[in-house]
């Protein structure tokens, strides 16, 4: 499961995630520091296109093209890895247009108190922090007003010894070396990719209680990394 990711430094992006581009990244109109990126909103990806690697916006949440509604794509944030090449609404895109999804954290929230309605936001992230990558896959759907537009769904795969005391599921973060399998312009069968999939090694990541600003998807400040107890005193 991934509801709420962040994307807060753009240092080593370009050389991360492996950009061609011919302007320096600061320069781009796209960035600005993520602390809580939430779904249906727009956020950075590097979609496998015929061309060199750049940066684009796209809506989180895969419309399929068959939608009636761009509101369709809040219920497809995720595409589970073992089951999206049999999903009438990932399968294509899982086949044919994949992306790399900047990040360097994600949230999951550990239910507490009496019948578990108390939810505790963590931020997971590698520590040192430094960007990381999700496996996403993208679709375009067409407006009635003939608008295009590019969204996107992240694949989830079983969580790792980090994640699993928070959550069953993870993002599926890939490895720098896999980034140009992922990539391929071309169609790809999903078996080919399997071993892609995969929980995201547990060494070097950690967990850490948040603070629950985070729980709005429109804070999107540092405020929302700081440590609960700091928190209550603002």
């Amino acid at each position: 499961m991934c509801g709420r990711y962040t994307l807060t430094s753009q240092e080593g992006l370009v050389e991360d995630l492996q950009l061609s581009i011919g302007e320096p990244a600061e320069a781009s109109e796209w960035w600005r520091p993520r602390w809580n990126i939430a779904p249906t909103q727009p956020a950075p990806i590097v979609a496998n296109r015929d061309q060199p690697r750049r940066i684009e916006l796209a809506r989180w949440g895969l419309v399929p093209p068959w939608a009636h509604a761009l509101a369709e794509g809040a219920k497809l944030i995720n595409a589970r890895s073992e089951s999206a090449a049999e999903k009438r609404a990932f399968k294509d895109a899982l086949a044919r247009r994949r992306c790399l999804v900047p990040a360097d954290g994600f949230f999951e929230w550990r239910k507490d108190g009496p019948n578990g309605k108390t939810r505790r936001p963590f931020w997971i992230h590698p520590e040192p922090r430094r960007t990381i990558a999700f496996a996403g896959i993208w679709e375009r759907w067409k407006s009635p007003e003939g608008v295009w537009v590019i969204t996107f769904s992240i694949l989830t795969t079983a969580a790792n010894e980090v994640v699993a005391p928070l959550h069953d599921r993870m993002p599926v973060v890939l490895d720098p070396r896999d980034f140009d399998r992922w990539l391929d312009p071309g169609a790809i069968d999903p078996h080919g990719i399997a071993d892609l999939m995969k929980p995201a090694d547990p060494h070097g990541w950690i967990a850490l209680e948040v603070s629950p600003r985070v729980n709005k998807p429109d804070c999107d400040e540092p405020s929302c990394l700081d440590p609960p107890e700091q928190a209550r005193l603002l």
